[in-house]
């Protein structure tokens, strides 16, 4: 994509602080830097209530449109960790990829998120939702993906249907005391 100044602009993904992804995406805008948060329509319910939210379909990431003369200022935004790389280099987004993920979202039409790529043996945890706490292995059964529980004192395995949107890898920086709060 090219600006009116002839720069090349490509898009990148910036990986976020845990739960910055809206400030990210408000701070870059405040900075003139094109910014794309995709954003689902989500019920959450609480103990007391239920409420519609606008969450970050992806989580921990907010793309950026940007010239050679925005990458250190959209680097140095509040919120923001790193850039994606490959081979130590941020890596360029091919711009039909932005355009087909608005399409989808904008479309209205149903879709189901694979979420991240996880391997089947890895050790995950539920970061939202009703089993949210929960550890397990991420095995295939039936043709579905699920956390497995094992209770192995008594050789006893139980499968929960879990969406992997709603899980992460165990080591990751997910922590209980999040979890129950």
């Amino acid at each position: 994509m090219i600006n009116s100044n002839n720069h090349i602009r490509k898009w990148y993904a910036l990986y976020t602080r845990s739960r910055f992804e809206k400030v990210v995406a408000g701070e870059l805008a405040l900075k003139n830097i094109t910014a794309y948060l995709p954003l689902v329509k989500l019920l959450r319910q609480w103990s007391d209530r239920k409420k519609w939210t606008a969450d970050p379909l992806i989580r921990g990431y907010v793309f950026a449109l940007l010239g050679n003369q925005e990458m250190s200022a959209a680097m140095y935004t509040p919120g923001v960790v790193d850039f994606v790389k490959f081979n130590g280099v941020p890596a360029a987004i091919p711009d039909s990829q932005i355009q087909s993920l608005r399409l989808l979202l904008e479309s209205g039409e149903s879709y189901e998120t694979a979420g991240r790529f996880f391997a089947l043996g890895e050790r995950v945890i539920v970061t939202m939702g009703k089993l949210r706490g929960l550890t397990g292995e991420l095995v295939q059964y039936r043709g579905r993906r699920k956390v497995l529980l094992r209770i192995e004192a008594i050789n006893q395995v139980f499968l929960a249907d879990v969406s992997t949107a709603c899980i992460e890898k165990e080591n990751h920086s997910f922590s209980m005391a999040t979890a129950m709060g």
